[in-house]
């Protein structure tokens, strides 16, 4: 009886972690950023920037505020900056959770999920991304 008690424990913990409910809830969060910004509202992007007028050079982690008025970069804990005009960015690599933009001096880097960079990259004034 313990052996089938484990093989049971064993079946549905692999269960669990073939069907990946952390990516069920990010997608879910995903979808509802853009839902908000479909209404017009606005929406919080999580991102990792790296930019030598934002972020001293260093990789931050925190939002890009997208919607109806200009983009704002917002580190956790901090205040809102209004950004300006961004470099044209490239991208440099993708993967399923992340794909990373740098511009062409390399000053100036984002790190965002796959399925939100083109409504970011639009948002930042971004072309043919």
């Amino acid at each position: 009886m313990p052996e089938l008690v484990l093989v049971v424990f064993r079946v549905v913990a692999e269960a669990l972690a073939y069907a990946n409910p952390f990516a069920w809830a990010q997608r879910r969060r995903r979808q509802r950023r853009l839902r908000r910004l479909a209404r017009g509202e606005t929406a919080l992007f999580p991102c990792d920037v790296r930019d030598a007028r934002l972020t001293d050079g260093q990789w931050r982690n925190g939002y890009l505020a997208v919607g109806p008025h200009p983009v704002a970069w917002q580190e956790k804990g901090r205040r809102q900056q209004v950004l300006g005009s961004w470099p044209p960015l490239l991208p440099v690599s993708a993967d399923e959770i992340s794909v990373a933009f740098r511009s062409q001096s390399g000053d100036t880097e984002i790190r965002l999920h796959p399925d939100e960079a083109p409504t970011v990259l639009r948002a930042l004034g971004q072309r043919g991304h």
